[in-house]
């Protein structure tokens, strides 16, 4: 029973670590474009159906193991418990400041409309 909870942790936590990956490389474009621009529509969804996919994949994982698994198992092994909260804590932070560079490249592109709106208007 231990070593399936063991194979469980495990697997949450490459699924984390592969969702991780891919929200860095989102952060790095996102941070390298220093205004939004029109990427193409497949380049992007296909990033968008990865991350969704991982997401679900890895919010399932954890589901299945606290519902199937006694606290008693799963604290038998918490050095892999410990890694899941850790990969979870990095994957919140590094998710927060993706938004907000996001919503800083929205701010921007709202303001320059507005001006170029004013402009048209003489």
């Amino acid at each position: 029973m231990v070593n399936n909870t063991k194979k469980a942790l495990k697997q949450i936590n490459e699924v984390s670590r592969q969702l991780l990956s891919r929200i860095l490389i989102v952060q790095k474009k996102t941070q390298e474009n220093t205004t939004i621009t029109n990427e193409s529509k497949t380049g992007r969804s296909i990033t968008d159906n990865e991350l969704t996919e991982l997401m679900s994949k890895r919010d399932s994982l954890i589901h299945c193991l606290f519902d199937q698994k006694t606290t008693s198992d799963v604290a038998q092994e918490l050095t892999l418990l410990n890694e899941m909260v850790s990969l979870d804590n990095e994957i919140s932070s590094i998710s927060q400041a993706c938004k907000k560079i996001l919503a800083e490249q929205i701010i921007r592109i709202k303001k320059s409309k507005k001006v170029s709106k004013s402009y048209q208007k003489y």
